[in-house]
């Protein structure tokens, strides 16, 4: 299995260099307001002739139902890769654990923050009176939520069987305002190139380090989640309250990392989630609420980033603080999960 060295890169910036719905000055002025219950974002220019967006055109029409189903049990899986060709530059690691929710979503997330995250979601959609495959890009930024629709409008060949393609576009602009082309080399191998009114947004070459399960009777029983305006499944949650002995000489950061695997203090590790708060001087203890998370049993580590400067270095430092790494929680399969987790040693 490949690993990889640990996303600690900004998500925030990074986030928005890929929400579809961020304004040219990564601000976020295109789409809705904060809230779950935000509309689509304003449509881009009219697509240009030639470029059909029709919900689920394909190449292959003798399928039945809405095409390209296929598509999205082969993406389950934790995906980690380099992502460049970004409004804000490159960045060495993007991990991305998509997960079915309820059988009919496939759902994948991940945090730097409260206020800043980038979702990925995958179900059908009945979009003016056609089950049509949709991809959902957004998240938090800077505590503004964002929400972009796309469609599938083309594909070629069969996701897990060989060399395949599936385009998406926004569903209000077409692909003049929002083209994204998922193409698999191979059933462990893709790459995302997005385009945002023509120009370049997104480059990911990831490769699949983790499978994950698949429910049966899919894909053919992908059923319609709505008509478009429906808000994301239910998920539970994670409440973790990270502890220390000595108050903080000034502010700091707290970091919880989990994953499926074991993961090392000093060696390279393949998370599913993520997610830092910054805690002020004279703290003993730091609370972050790891939110739609996907229900299961996860091994979790935190670090106390003294000098916050994990972000940069990729592993904590002389001075930080670990806890036990690989410490075991269940997240629940409804609600909210609490754990505490303690520093235990100074490096």
């Amino acid at each position: 299995m490949a690993t990889h060295r640990p996303p600690f890169v900004s998500i925030a910036l990074l986030a928005c260099g890929l929400a579809f719905a961020c304004g040219e000055d990564g601000s976020g002025e295109l789409g809705g307001g904060a809230g779950d219950e935000v509309g689509e974002t304003q449509p881009g220019p009219e697509t240009t002739e030639g470029t059909e967006t029709s919900p689920g055109d394909s190449t292959d029409t003798g399928a039945e139902g809405p095409a390209g189903l296929e598509f999205v049990p082969a993406l389950a899986g934790l995906w980690t890769g380099p992502v460049t060709m970004t409004p804000l530059g490159a960045f060495p690691t993007m991990n991305m654990d998509l997960q079915f929710v309820d059988g009919q979503v496939l759902f994948s997330r991940a945090d730097l923050d409260a206020a800043n995250s980038l979702r990925f979601a995958f179900s059908v959609e009945t979009i003016a009176g056609t089950d049509t495959l949709i991809y959902r890009n957004g998240g938090y930024f800077l505590g503004i939520l964002r929400d972009s629709r796309t469609v599938l409008v083309e594909h070629e060949g069969v996701a897990g069987e060989g060399p395949a393609s599936y385009r998406f576009c926004a569903l209000d602009g077409g692909c003049d305002y929002i083209d994204a082309l998922w193409e698999f080399d191979d059933a462990e191998h893709l790459v995302l190139d997005v385009k945002v009114k023509g120009m370049q947004h997104v480059y990911w070459l990831a490769e699949r380090v983790q499978t994950r399960p698949v429910p049966e009777g899919l894909p053919e029983g992908l059923e319609s989640q709505g008509a478009g305006d429906a808000p994301f499944p239910e998920m539970p949650s994670l409440r973790a309250t990270v502890t220390w002995m000595d108050p903080l000489a000034m502010p700091g950061d707290a970091w919880v990392l989990l994953s499926k695997q074991d993961c090392g203090i000093n060696e390279l590790c393949d998370f599913s989630r993520s997610l830092l708060t910054t805690v002020e001087a004279g703290a003993v203890s730091g609370e972050l609420l790891i939110d739609q998370l996907h229900p299961g049993d996860y091994k979790i580590t935190a670090f106390l980033d003294r000098d916050q400067n994990l972000a940069e270095t990729l592993f904590p430092g002389t001075g930080d603080g670990v806890s036990l790494p690989n410490g075991p929680v269940t997240v629940a399969p409804s609600g909210e999960t609490t754990t505490t987790v303690p520093i235990l040693v100074e490096l």
